[in-house]
């Protein structure tokens, strides 16, 4: 996805919303999919499409070579298990188109994954996987347009808040790789005011409940040693030497914000429909 796209879909989702460990996370059976849980998974495609190239990354430059490698291994598994699951529960063409893009999209980046990561295979990885990403993004808006409740919507754009944890680890890895240089330097500093606005809105809308602002207090606290750290240097032989610690903190956001998309699927399912 290019940076125009990006932001279209991004400033979309911010005018909707102001008006009205391992993945810590368990796969619903089908039997309880409504569309809170789908639009949940849906948008957890997202956050794995990236979660798994930020490990391609940490491996290819031995960074936490241990950590990197179950990342990965277990990314692409619960990827594949969610898209099964999220196949049971089709109830609109327009799902099932996106359902079909994003299983013909993960068709083609797999076997990408298979060999040893190089150099090479990551530089290819780039727009391959921001299509990935597309998908899994196309098929997250068209469960929020089953039902068209707000707090539907409200899942899916708390749910971006994982996907720029892992986007903006993959951009800084790229950087250290010596790949991409100039444009992941740019999409850094794009997720970042992303994800910094959508905290506010999150926690300004009206859905808001007190246990959506303690969850978002909590992101806050895990957030801002993050950020300082992806942007603490410019110069990629600089950043290298903080990779660790970006691996380790990219990992703790992914936690607290996965607890606050739980949170609002909980509030979404106790809710009158």
């Amino acid at each position: 996805m290019d940076r125009f796209r990006f932001c279209a879909w991004f400033l979309a989702g911010l005018a909707f919303i102001a008006p009205p460990s391992f993945v810590h996370a368990e796969t619903p059976p089908a039997a309880r999919m409504d569309t809170a849980s789908a639009v949940n998974l849906a948008g957890r495609q997202r956050m794995l499409s990236q979660r798994i190239v930020k490990a391609y990354l940490m491996l290819g430059q031995g960074i936490a070579t241990d950590d990197a490698r179950t990342i990965l291994q277990g990314s692409i598994k619960q990827f594949e298990s969610q898209l099964a699951t999220l196949k049971t529960y089709q109830p609109t063409p327009t799902v099932r188109s996106a359902l079909v893009d994003l299983e013909g999209a993960w068709k083609k980046y797999k076997p990408l994954l298979v060999a040893a990561p190089s150099k090479a295979d990551a530089a290819e990885f780039y727009d391959v996987n921001e299509a990935l990403q597309g998908s899994a993004h196309r098929l997250t808006v068209a469960y929020e347009g089953v039902s068209g409740a707000p707090i539907d919507h409200l899942i899916g754009v708390a749910g971006r808040q994982r996907m720029l944890s892992q986007r903006m680890a993959k951009f800084y890895f790229y950087r250290t790789w010596g790949l991409y240089d100039d444009p992941a330097h740019w999409e850094l500093h794009l997720s970042r005011a992303h994800f910094t606005t959508v905290l506010t809105q999150i926690e300004r809308s009206p859905l808001a409940s007190a246990e959506t602002k303690a969850a978002v207090a909590r992101i806050r606290r895990e957030w801002e040693p993050y950020q300082q750290v992806l942007f603490a240097n410019r110069a990629p032989e600089k950043m290298r030497k903080d990779a660790s610690r970006v691996a380790e903190l990219s990992e703790r956001v992914l936690t607290v914000t996965e607890e606050l998309v739980a949170q609002l699927v909980a509030q979404a399912r106790s809710a009158p429909r």
